[in-house]
């Protein structure tokens, strides 16, 4: 890790706080190490560093440094503070295909191996990715879903969930979602669940088909977060 990575890691040590560490290290069921730092908390440092050190105006290579630095960090922490930073600083001014080479990387280097960190990169990176309408980013995540590592295939479904247009990649969706269906890992299946759940608020036939289209794979789990809202409104 360059000098500025450092900083990084230096001031979220300043910031933590042992409680909140505590809770979290609890949560995760020790599948990763925390510090104690939110996100807010984590966004202010590099705000407020960029402004001081200038990261975002640094040489690109000693950026990438800062960035792939803190993704290899043992804390869960240092690799939220790489997802922000490409948020912060790179998104929409990066190529998607630069970002998504990286990130691929850090999946194929073991850098990310738990829910959390792959949830928030989902939800920060890849999801605006895939809203910008960009056809590589779809090409990106169509052959993410067919790789052997649990995070980088769950990582193919889970951006969808949050995207602005749902249905307008129903046919990415329900590819990736056959694929991870079929999987024997819970968070391979709850990926499925969590899309199909969102999905159901515009298109409750297209869920309901998948559903009865993989009963032998589908868990109770992915059942009752796929119909979450379907069964709220047949209640009502």
């Amino acid at each position: 890790m360059n000098q500025f990575g450092q900083i990084v890691v230096e001031e979220l040590k300043e910031n933590s706080v042992t409680r909140k560490a505590d809770w979290w290290n609890s949560y995760l069921k020790g599948k990763i190490a925390f510090m104690g730092l939110g996100i807010p908390e984590i966004r202010k440092i590099l705000v407020d560093l960029n402004r001081t050190q200038g990261l975002d105006q640094l040489p690109m290579n000693q950026q990438v440094g800062i960035v792939n630095g803190l993704m290899k960090g043992h804390f869960a922490e240092q690799k939220l503070a790489a997802i922000l930073y490409v948020q912060l600083f790179w998104l929409g001014k990066k190529k998607n295909t630069f970002l998504l080479s990286m990130i691929t990387d850090w999946f194929d280097h073991r850098y990310i191996y738990d829910w959390n960190t792959t949830d928030w990169l989902c939800v920060k990176l890849i999801t605006p990715m895939v809203d910008s309408g960009d056809e590589k980013v779809l090409w990106y995540l169509k052959r993410w879903s067919l790789d052997g590592y649990l995070w980088k295939a769950r990582a193919s479904l889970v951006p969808f969930a949050q995207c602005r247009h749902l249905e307008e990649h129903s046919a990415v969706i329900e590819r990736c979602a056959d694929i991870l269906i079929r999987r024997p890992e819970r968070f391979a299946k709850t990926a499925v669940g969590w899309v199909l759940r969102e999905y159901s608020k515009s298109d409750e036939e297209f869920v309901l088909n998948f559903l009865s289209r993989h009963v032998k794979y589908t868990t109770s789990e992915v059942k009752r977060n796929a119909l979450k809202y379907y069964r709220q409104k047949t209640r009502d």
